[in-house]
């Protein structure tokens, strides 16, 4: 799962970082990342709607296949050729994430579920952040940075081999049931004003000068890192405190980290802004793998990640790229301060979300982790004693 998550990522990062050096029109480049993106929602869609028509095992050996091929594509691919890699792509990337992230909550139980996710935020961080510095340090041409993808992508084979991939059984739902789900709709408030907010980074990015290029290529690596680190200290909490706690520190963080960066835009904070928000994208995409699996029954979970793929993907889709096409761009201080309100404001409908970790589990770990300090005090107390 990691390695497909790592995938993803990285072919994000390819895009505006690798193939707009390659490819003879950024024009095409832009427009390709909105077809990924634009495709990566849709396949979403198609993939959770055929989850219970299709053998899970049999669809990730294709889906990664796919993925295959249509990295090794880019490198043959050119001009408006290079849409179709783009929409192969796009279909890579969102066909099969209903299926394996649905399989992460199958295989998990509640009480668990946060921090499994933190640990396989963390390998797909650490899979980034070992390609995207391959990539820089050694200056890789395009035909490279095509192979770092397929490696990463490739890595799915040996998943496949070691687990069998079997879907729990569940009665289907429709998407009327899922979309009128009033607790998963205050809980997915946030994430979408966080992506809404992370898409409108581009238009104060684009309009940096030549200055500020350490600063970003440091800090996309510090990103990557701290999404990573904020994965698994908010599974963790997750678990422990319940699921609402790390979603508001994150849309907090996130918030912050907006303001600082209007309030005096220079490289430093620029890259304390790209730390910081890697951080809080850890704290979120840890919290968002869990719930979607923590509110859907087996059989209807598909459709519930793919939402949670399709929200950010075609909000972030339609932004980021909007900014790069149009030739648009704004300074930070213009809007921080908005983005910073919108953030902080997004966090009450969680709050009147109710807890998706039962209050039980909360207080069985609380009583766990008392008993355990007990006994280490009784254990100080009977080596004391003897001395």
């Amino acid at each position: 799962m990691s390695g497909s998550l790592a995938w993803s990522f990285f072919v994000l990062y390819a895009y505006e970082n690798s193939f707009i050096d390659f490819k003879m029109e950024p024009f095409l480049v832009y427009l390709g990342f909105s077809f990924l993106l634009g495709f990566g929602a849709l396949s979403a869609i198609v993939g959770s709607v055929i989850s219970g028509k299709t053998d899970r095992r049999k669809l990730l050996l294709w889906w990664t296949t796919l993925g295959v091929i249509s990295s090794a594509s880019v490198a043959f691919l050119s001009g408006t050729l290079f849409l179709l890699s783009s929409v192969l792509l796009g279909i890579s990337l969102g066909l099969g994430y209903p299926y394996f992230t649905s399989f992460l909550a199958d295989c998990t139980v509640i009480e668990e579920r946060a921090r499994i996710s933190g640990l396989v935020i963390l390998a797909t961080f650490l899979f980034v952040i070992f390609a995207v510095a391959i990539v820089s340090v050694f200056s890789l041409e395009l035909i490279e940075v095509v192979l770092v993808s397929i490696l990463l992508r490739s890595t799915n084979y040996v998943a496949l081999a070691l687990d069998p991939y079997q879907k729990m059984e569940g009665k289907e739902k429709p998407w009327r049931e899922v979309l009128t789900n009033r607790n998963f709709s205050f809980y997915i408030f946030p994430w979408l004003m966080f992506n809404i907010a992370t898409g409108l980074t581009p238009f104060v990015f684009s309009g940096l000068s030549s200055q500020y290029d350490y600063a970003v290529t440091v800090g996309n690596v510090l990103h990557y890192l701290g999404a990573g680190v904020g994965g698994i200290i908010a599974g963790f909490a997750a678990d422990r405190f319940g699921r609402k706690q790390p979603i508001v520190a994150g849309m907090v963080m996130l918030g912050a980290s907006f303001a600082f960066l209007g309030l005096a835009t220079s490289p430093d904070s620029v890259l304390t802004y790209l730390a910081v928000s890697g951080i809080a994208w850890g704290f979120l995409i840890v919290v968002y793998l869990a719930v979607p699996g923590d509110l859907s029954p087996p059989g209807a979970r598909e459709k519930f990640y793919a939402l949670g793929i399709v929200v950010p993907l075609i909000i972030y889709g339609g932004l980021g790229s909007l900014s790069q096409l149009l030739k648009i761009s704004a300074p930070a201080s213009s809007v921080s301060s908005i983005l910073s309100i919108i953030l902080f404001m997004s966090t009450i409908p969680v709050l009147r979300a109710t807890e998706t970790l039962p209050e039980t589990k909360i207080e069985e770990r609380k009583l766990s982790d008392h008993i355990k300090k007990v006994g280490k005090l009784i254990q100080e107390s009977e080596q004391t004693d003897k001395e």
